[in-house]
């Protein structure tokens, strides 16, 4: 659950907080369900009101969440944000440690579910819960990958989760069962040492995870897509001059570009779409990118690029 004052209020002087459902992989599935494609999530919440809260909102946007399971005598994991403008930084407390979800082990998941789907999507912030999702995670990602899924994973690194040293050692050894990884620039340097010059540290990454394809997000600058015989670049060419809600953008760049690769697109056109749809992001609240396939085609198109087939 995301809780955050109203407007850019601060939590010491709020009487009352906006509720919403955030959560990285869960954000992906929502958004790829708005760009047409059939989703689910798979999780472990309390049986309560809270935990069908989350699975409600969640299902409401499209997205299958029939393999979810549902526990008694837990807690569902909080979070919250004081959203603001510069010079001050957004500010995010967790409250989320013992958490249903940070529970979850190989158990919980519904491995015939995932054994149906053609991509299999997670992010670094699910084992840094626990240790036990450290176990399913590596389980999931394995057993994915043994029966033919494509499987991408978003190192999405959080210092208040867990310290870098830790966060690298963990991570590494999961990106060596994925096809596409995604990583920041700057958890790149942070997590596992690379270069500072980031041609250079997305071609050393990419060896060194022997993923097919490391996509390293530049910030303002763009993002490059780097397989064993090229490497790609793409700048940030969508300009938001006022800038709403930064959270989730990330997740709605990794769902433009997955959805451009399930449609046949190149990896640049992919890039492209993983630019827009986190530009259309940020003029919105919330952790969700709720556009259509037509408006992200629309966004693109007027960019001068390629256009979904």
């Amino acid at each position: 659950m995301r809780l955050s004052p109203p407007g850019f209020e601060r939590i010491a002087q709020t009487q009352s907080f906006d509720f919403q459902i955030g959560g990285a992989e869960s954000n992906v599935a929502i958004n790829l369900a708005q760009l047409g494609f059939r989703t689910a999530w798979l999780s472990r919440m309390p049986d309560n009101a809270l935990g069908h809260k989350v699975a409600s909102v969640i299902a409401s946007h499209g997205v299958d969440t029939s393999g979810v399971r549902f526990v008694p005598g837990e807690r569902v994991g909080v979070y919250f944000i004081e959203l603001a403008v510069p010079p001050r930084p957004n500010r995010v407390i967790y409250d989320r440690a013992g958490s249903a979800a940070s529970r979850m082990t190989g158990a919980d998941v519904d491995f015939e579910r995932v054994a149906q789907a053609r991509w299999l999507h997670m992010t670094g912030i699910t084992p840094a819960l626990s240790p036990s999702c450290q176990a399913m995670t590596a389980e999931v990602l394995r057993f994915a990958r043994e029966r033919g899924l494509t499987v991408s994973f978003d190192v999405n690194y959080r210092a208040l989760l867990w310290p870098a040293h830790e966060a690298g050692a963990v991570l590494e050894p999961l990106l060596g069962l994925c096809h596409y990884v995604f990583v920041a620039h700057r958890d790149a340097q942070a997590l596992f040492g690379a270069p500072e010059d980031p041609n250079q540290a997305a071609d050393a990454l990419r060896a060194r995870f022997g993923c097919d394809a490391l996509v390293m997000t530049l910030g303002e600058a763009g993002a490059i897509a780097q397989t064993a015989s090229q490497q790609v670049m793409a700048p940030q060419t969508f300009r938001v001059p006022q800038i709403v809600d930064r959270i989730g953008a990330g997740d709605a760049f990794d769902a433009g570009f997955m959805a451009a690769r399930c449609w046949g697109l190149s990896l640049e056109a992919a890039l492209t779409y993983g630019h827009a749809m986190s530009a259309l992001k940020l003029t919105i609240p919330g952790d969700l990118a709720l556009f259509s396939k037509a408006e992200v085609d629309q966004l693109v198109g007027g960019a001068g690029a390629a256009s979904v087939r």
